[in-house]
C-alpha cells in the first residue's frame, strides 16, 4: 500500500467518525409541557408557543411578539369570534413593518376561503387556512397586529401540555364552575409565563321564597380566600375593587372578585428565564 493510499484512508476514517457524531440523531425529549418555540436563550427569545402553527399562518413583516396565548372556553353564555361554542384558539399580539391596509390584504390573499359577514369589521379579516379558522385585525392607529387562529377541536389532546403544570391555587367546587382558562407567553419583564383562568359563581338562587337570595356566594368564597391566602407574603385585598394579590411561590398571584359579572378570575405571572 502506498503513502498516497494510506493517507486517503485516514482521511476517510476521519470524515467518518465526524460524521457519525454530527448527524447522529439525538434522542428526543419527553414533551410533558408546553414550551417556547424555538427559544432557545434569554438573549434571543421568540416569544411563540410551541404548537402555535406559523408555517400555516406566517406572521406578516413581524418585527417583534407582543404575547402568544392559548386560550380554551366552554362558558355555555359565550360564542367565539365565529359564533360557535366550546372553542380553543390561539391569540398572538405582535408589532408588524406593515401598514394596515398592506396587513389585512395579506392575510385576505392567504386565506383559502374568505369569511365575509354582513357587518364586516374594516379592522379585521377572517377566513380558513386548512383546518384553522383565522382572524386578522390591524387598527391602523399603531404598528400592533393581531391574529386568532381558532383550533376545530377545542378538547383536543394536544392542549394539555400547555396546562399540566396549571398550579392548584383555586379549584372548581360547589360554587364554582371552571368556563376559560390560558397559558402565555409575555414579551414583558424579560419575559413572563401567564395562566389565567375564570369560574362562573353558582347562584343557589331563593329556594325558600322569601325574596331574597339564601346564600351570598361571593361573601363566603371572599372569605375563604382571605384565610388561604392573608398569611402569603405580599398580600394585599381592595374591599371596593374585590382584587386581592400575594405570591405563591414564584407566581404572583392576582384575584378577582367580580360580582358584576358573576365570576371569580384568577390570574399567575412567573419569569420566563430564571
Amino acid at each position: 500500500m502506498n503513502k498516497k493510499t494510506v493517507i486517503i484512508l485516514v482521511l476517510l476514517l476521519i470524515f467518518g467518525v465526524i460524521g457519525f457524531f454530527v448527524f447522529k440523531e439525538k434522542p428526543k425529549a419527553k414533551n410533558e409541557t408546553a414550551k417556547p418555540l424555538n427559544t432557545n436563550s434569554k438573549s434571543e427569545p421568540t416569544f411563540l408557543l410551541e404548537g402555535f402553527p406559523i408555517e400555516k399562518v406566517p406572521l406578516f413583516k413581524l418585527k417583534k411578539v407582543s404575547s402568544n396565548k392559548i386560550f380554551v372556553n366552554t362558558d355555555p353564555k359565550n360564542l367565539s369570534g365565529f359564533n360557535e361554542k366550546n372553542f380553543a384558539y390561539y391569540n398572538v399580539v405582535f408589532y408588524s413593518d406593515a401598514s394596515q391596509e398592506e396587513f389585512l390584504d395579506y392575510y385576505k390573499n392567504l386565506f383559502e376561503t374568505e369569511i365575509v359577514e354582513e357587518y364586516q369589521n374594516s379592522d379585521m379579516v377572517k377566513g380558513v387556512l386548512g383546518e384553522y379558522k383565522v382572524s386578522a385585525a390591524h387598527y391602523g392607529s399603531d404598528n400592533t397586529g393581531y391574529i386568532q387562529v381558532h383550533l376545530s377541536n377545542y378538547n383536543d389532546e394536544s392542549l394539555n401540555k400547555y396546562f399540566v403544570d396549571f398550579p392548584k391555587i383555586i379549584e372548581a367546587n360547589e360554587y364554582l364552575v371552571e368556563h376559560e382558562k390560558s397559558y402565555g407567553l409575555l414579551n414583558q419583564k424579560g419575559g413572563e409565563i401567564e395562566y389565567t383562568k375564570y369560574f362562573t359563581v353558582i347562584d343557589s338562587g331563593d329556594k325558600n321564597n322569601d325574596g331574597k337570595d339564601d346564600v351570598d356566594e361571593f361573601l363566603i368564597l371572599e372569605d375563604e380566600y382571605k384565610k388561604q391566602f392573608e398569611k402569603n407574603p405580599e398580600y394585599s385585598y381592595d374591599s371596593k375593587t374585590g382584587i386581592m394579590k400575594w405570591n405563591d411561590g414564584e407566581f404572583e398571584a392576582t384575584l378577582s372578585i367580580s360580582r358584576d359579572h358573576g365570576r371569580i378570575y384568577l390570574m399567575l405571572r412567573k419569569p420566563l428565564f430564571k
